[in-house]
C-alpha cells in the first residue's frame, strides 16, 4: 500500500477510535447527568410527611411506579421506571407495607423495595390474655377484624385445615398464641397473625418445655390448660410454682381445683370477682362443679408459668387467699383457710 494511502488509512482510523472514544464519555456523561436528575426526591423539604404504601402481590413495575406517583412519593412514574430497569431490580421489587417519604430519593425507594424492608408494628401480646383481648388489641393497632380473628382462633381448623402444627384435643386456640413482642406487618391476614403467634408457641415449648415432658405425667395440652390458670391467679413472679402447687395437690388428691379464672372465663359479663350464682354455672370450665382440668387453656401463659406446672415448688399447700397488695397467703388446711379469709376481710 502507497505510503500516502497508510497514512490515510491510519489517520481514519484514529478518527474512529476518538470519535468511539468520545461517544463513550458522552454517553457516560448522560448516564450520569440522566441519575443526578432522576434521582430528584419529590420533595426536599425537612416537614415532608412518611406515608405507608401497600404493594400487593404481583404488582409490576409500571403499577408499583403509578401507585407511588399517586401517593405523592415519586413525580414522574417513567422515569422511576427507567431507573428500575438501570437497578435491574424489575423482578425483584417486593410486595408489603412501607413507610416512604416524598424526601427519598427514588434509588432509596428502590432499593427498600427491592429488599422488603417493609412498615412493621410492634404489638405485646401480654401474658394471660385471652383470645378476646387479643383479638381486640389487633383490632385496635388496626391490624385485623375483631369478629374474625376470634372466630378463627376458636377454630384452628379454619386455619390450618387438617394439617395442626399442635395437637389440640379441642378446636380452639386458647392458650396458643404464645405472649411475645411481634412486629406484624400491615396488610397480614388474621390467619397470618395466627399462624405467626402460634408458631412462636411450638418454637418456644420444643426448646423448653416438650423435652421435659418425658418425666412428667402431662401432656402439652394439659401443662398449657394448668399454666394459664395459674398465669390469671398470680401478679409476682415468685409466687407462681407455689401456686402450681396448690393446683397440684389438689389434683393428686381429686379436689376439685375451685379455680376463680376458670369461672370468670365463662361468666357473660366482665367483673373482678366471682359471684356465688356463677359458681352454678354448667360448663367444663367451672372448676367448682366440675372435678380435674378444665377442656382447655383460658388464656395464653408464658414460658414461666409453663415452667412452674413441670418444677413446682415443694409444698403441703392446698389453699390460698389474696392479701389485696397482689400477694398471697397460702395454708394447708381448710380451718387455716377460713383464719387467713377473716384476717385479709374476706
Amino acid at each position: 500500500m502507497p505510503d500516502g494511502m497508510q497514512a490515510a488509512s491510519e489517520r481514519t482510523e484514529s478518527g474512529v477510535v476518538r470519535f468511539l472514544f468520545l461517544s463513550m464519555i458522552l454517553c457516560c456523561a448522560t448516564l450520569a447527568v440522566f441519575f443526578v436528575w432522576s434521582n430528584q426526591p419529590l420533595s426536599s423539604g425537612e416537614n415532608a410527611l412518611s406515608k405507608v404504601v401497600r404493594i400487593e402481590q404481583g404488582m409490576g413495575t409500571r403499577q408499583i411506579a403509578e401507585l407511588l406517583q399517586e401517593e405523592g412519593i415519586i413525580a414522574n412514574p417513567t422515569l422511576f421506571g427507567l431507573l428500575v430497569k438501570l437497578e435491574r431490580a424489575e423482578h425483584h421489587l417486593q410486595a408489603g407495607a412501607y413507610l416512604l417519604s416524598p424526601a427519598m430519593r427514588p434509588l432509596e425507594i428502590i432499593d427498600q423495595i427491592r429488599s422488603g424492608r417493609v412498615q412493621t408494628v410492634p404489638v405485646v401480646i401480654p401474658e394471660g390474655f385471652e383470645i378476646k383481648q387479643i383479638a381486640a388489641l389487633l383490632a385496635e393497632k388496626g391490624l385485623a377484624d375483631r369478629d374474625r380473628f376470634m372466630e378463627l382462633a376458636f377454630n384452628a381448623h379454619l386455619v390450618f385445615g387438617e394439617d395442626l402444627p399442635v395437637e389440640l384435643p379441642i378446636a380452639s386456640l386458647e392458650g396458643y398464641l404464645f405472649p411475645d413482642t411481634y412486629h406484624f406487618t400491615e396488610g397480614q391476614t388474621e390467619e397470618e397473625l395466627i399462624g405467626q403467634m402460634v408458631s412462636r408457641f411450638v418454637q418456644v415449648t420444643e426448646d423448653e418445655i416438650i423435652p421435659l415432658l418425658a418425666d412428667s405425667e402431662f401432656t402439652l395440652h394439659e401443662v398449657v390448660t394448668l399454666a394459664s390458670i395459674v398465669e390469671r391467679e398470680i401478679m409476682v413472679d415468685e409466687e407462681r410454682p407455689i401456686v402450681a402447687s396448690v393446683y397440684l395437690n389438689r389434683l393428686e388428691v381429686d379436689m376439685p381445683l375451685q379455680a376463680d379464672p376458670t369461672v370468670r372465663y365463662v361468666t357473660e359479663e366482665e367483673r373482678p370477682v366471682v359471684l356465688y350464682r356463677d359458681l352454678e354455672i354448667d360448663s367444663p370450665y367451672n372448676t367448682y362443679r366440675f372435678r380435674g382440668l378444665p377442656p382447655g387453656p383460658i388464656a395464653s401463659p408464658g414460658l414461666a408459668s409453663m415452667l412452674a406446672v413441670l418444677n413446682p415448688a415443694d409444698t403441703n399447700y392446698f389453699f390460698f387467699v389474696s392479701r389485696r397488695d397482689g400477694t398471697h397467703e397460702f395454708t394447708e388446711t381448710y380451718n387455716e383457710h377460713l383464719r387467713a379469709r377473716r384476717q385479709f376481710g374476706y
